[in-house]
């Protein structure tokens, strides 16, 4: 957004009503990436002092953020298991993965100070 860390915000539970109302949009369509930006827009109610979240403000997410926020709501919406089976390119083993866990220790969000 405006380059500050964010790390607290609130979201909802997603309506009934929130699900129809992007449904009804033009801008939808089949394109199901804007359809999770809205979405997206419409269950974050805030982020550590913005509110209302707009779509301007997800559409300027970092790509890493926009997923984390993409998986979170999944989460907690019950759409998505919570670990994955990962298999390594280089030597084939199989292990289990945690989600959210992915995005604990990124490197790029780490105080500076």
């Amino acid at each position: 957004m405006d380059g500050k860390l964010y790390r607290k915000g609130r979201m909802h539970l997603a309506t009934t009503a929130d699900e129809l109302e992007i449904q009804s949009t033009d801008e939808v369509g089949m394109n199901t990436r804007y359809r999770d930006i809205m979405l997206l827009s419409r269950v974050i109610d805030e982020l550590e002092g913005i509110s209302p979240v707009t779509v301007e403000i997800i559409e300027n997410l970092f790509e890493a953020d926009f997923l984390y926020l993409q998986l979170l709501y999944k989460e907690l919406n019950g759409d998505m298991e919570t670990r994955i089976t990962a298999t390594c390119p280089e030597c084939g083993t199989r292990s289990q993965v945690h989600i959210p866990s992915l995005y604990e220790d990124m490197g790029l969000y780490k105080d500076q100070g």
